[in-house]
């Protein structure tokens, strides 16, 4: 079983519990889901960089527009993460460096 090294945090919301697309909530009784903005050998950078986003289940991998199946979803998600990642962390040579490519 996976366990993750770093507690949950967002660079992209405050709030893991509220769905980044449409802001329903946990507590609302929405189906939230933490997506991982760089998944497979990337999940636990995701996690350490704070690349992580509350989705709601259709919006996550329940439903043809969920970011498993959107591509350009995908890409403008891991834009802004690239965005961010030189605003607070480094240049566009240690992000390829630290994830192997550049979105």
């Amino acid at each position: 079983m996976y366990k993750p090294k770093y507690k949950y945090f967002s660079v992209l919301q405050p709030d893991l519990t509220v769905c980044y697309v449409t802001g329903y909530t946990k507590a609302s009784g929405a189906d939230i889901h933490v997506h991982h903005v760089f998944g497979g050998a990337n999940k636990a950078k995701s996690e350490k960089y704070g690349f992580l986003i509350g989705l709601r289940a259709d919006w996550h991998d329940m439903a043809d527009y969920g970011i498993h199946f959107d591509r350009e979803f995908e890409l403008r998600i891991k834009r802004e993460c690239q965005d961010i990642w030189l605003a607070i962390y480094g240049t566009k040579e240690e992000f390829i460096a630290e994830f192997g490519k550049w979105w």
